[in-house]
């Protein structure tokens, strides 16, 4: 008969599982403060480590390379992000597909500005293509996002390319937003203005000046009390 794993055997599991979770977070958080601190080039698989106080011989475990890292970085805020833009729009910000545009726009120069490490990573103008690919990769779930948002208030043409247009859309934005970094070190308000224009005008030669609302479903009424 096969032998039961004793319980010293599982409680050693455990606190070596536990032990590998607490390195790896370690290495994350030090390799998130070293890229808000230095340019991206500067920053080295040695130096995390270091900060971290993590041998190099045991982080190989966790991260093999420097790409791993700050993909796991990106990957970290990626949810964050999605929710960022997905939340309910107040009644103001669905007035129009413009208003729309706008806001989810507007929304992710927020999460930016407000994500330091996540806007170097992705939008600082320093990333490696294999990271920046990676985050097109995410650029382009996003953009089906937004165009669900989109549809489900107003009725999109029957586009050949619909998700294209969306992905290229989201890119316009994403070099303006990149172009502030470079240029500015950080995201500015009239960046940010600059890119709802390109993104509003590049939509407009396919959507029009207006979109015809998508019927909402009606609220079920309240019954009346009997009188």
């Amino acid at each position: 008969m096969a032998r039961r794993p004793s319980r010293s055997t599982g409680t050693a599991a455990a606190r070596t599982q536990r032990r590998g979770d607490q390195r790896r977070e370690r290495l994350l958080q030090a390799a998130g403060e070293l890229v808000e601190q230095h340019a991206l080039a500067d920053v080295t698989y040695a130096a995390i480590c270091a900060r971290a106080g993590v041998p190099p011989s045991s982080a190989y475990h966790f991260y093999p390379d420097l790409d791993a890292i700050f993909r796991a970085l990106l990957e970290t805020g990626r949810a964050g992000f999605d929710a960022a833009l997905t939340r309910p729009l107040r009644p103001a910000e669905r007035r129009s597909w413009q208003s729309v545009v706008e806001c989810l726009v507007d929304r992710a120069a927020r999460y930016n500005r407000t994500h330091p490490v996540a806007a170097r990573l992705a939008i600082g103008g320093q990333a490696p293509p294999q990271l920046k690919r990676l985050d097109r990769d995410a650029d382009r779930i996003r953009a089906g996002l937004a165009l669900e948002v989109l549809e489900a208030l107003f009725v999109v043409p029957p586009l050949r390319h619909k998700r294209k247009v969306a992905f290229v859309a989201t890119e316009i934005a994403d070099t303006v937003f990149t172009a502030s970094m470079i240029e500015e070190g950080r995201l500015t308000g009239a960046y940010v203005t600059l890119a709802k224009r390109a993104v509003v005008g590049f939509l407009g030669s396919y959507f029009g000046a207006s979109l015809p609302r998508r019927p909402q479903p009606r609220r079920p009424s309240r019954p009346q009390p009997a009188s």
